[in-house]
């Protein structure tokens, strides 16, 4: 099944800082979905503007759910919301139970909840990671900068499912937890501080 490349970003304690680094070296995304998800306060509001002057990338936050994620733009995860990402469903022609009247489809979509928080946290990396690598998209997990091992689990499964796992470089992080943990559980396809990840990422996309 054809579609945009998924490209889901997770971080907390440094990751504002870190996305900085990425976004200013990302360049042209238009073949690609990105997906962003920093830890905050449930009442912190702003965080698209902030990121938005990082970058000529359009950074949007959803406004309803689902939410169609297109090519082209970062999708910004609101805080106090867990965020899962999904394929499109169009209704079938000719199905053949009740289960299979919806086919799924290339796009992505977002999809908010108010899930239990995951390791204190909504919303989480663990679950935007977890739930992305269901897709039938070709899927690209990063990890930065973390102060809780929120987000390892998730980069697992996505490299369980055949996806690819960019960390920052420890050394980089304010924070390494969450990038150290993940690295006791995958074997990272690429390892870097947020520039060159950056640069990683805009040569795959």
């Amino acid at each position: 099944m054809p579609g945009p490349d998924v490209i889901v970003i997770g971080g907390s304690a440094g990751g504002i800082g870190a996305l900085r680094g990425i976004l200013k070296t990302l360049g042209d995304v238009r073949n690609s979905v990105v997906v962003v998800v920093l830890h905050r306060a449930p009442y912190y509001a702003g965080l698209a503007e902030v990121l938005q002057s990082y970058t000529a990338i359009p950074v949007r936050e959803p406004a309803t759910t689902p939410w169609t994620c297109p090519p082209g733009e970062v999708t910004l995860a609101p805080a106090g919301y867990q965020l899962l990402v999904g394929n499109d469903r169009r209704r079938s022609e000719q199905p053949q139970t009740p289960v299979q009247q919806y086919e799924r489809r290339p796009g992505v979509r977002a999809h908010l909840t108010l899930d239990a928080p995951v390791l204190c946290s909504r919303p989480s990396l663990d679950v935007a990671f977890s739930t992305a690598a269901g897709l039938a998209n070709s899927v690209t997990a990063v990890l930065l900068s973390c102060a809780s091992e929120d987000g390892a689990a998730g980069c697992e499964a996505v490299k369980a499912a055949g996806g690819r796992v960019v960390l920052q470089d420890p050394a980089s992080c304010e924070a390494a937890i969450a990038v150290n943990a993940a690295l006791r559980r995958v074997e990272p396809d690429h390892i870097a501080d947020p520039p060159g990840i950056g640069r990683w990422l805009a040569e795959l996309s």
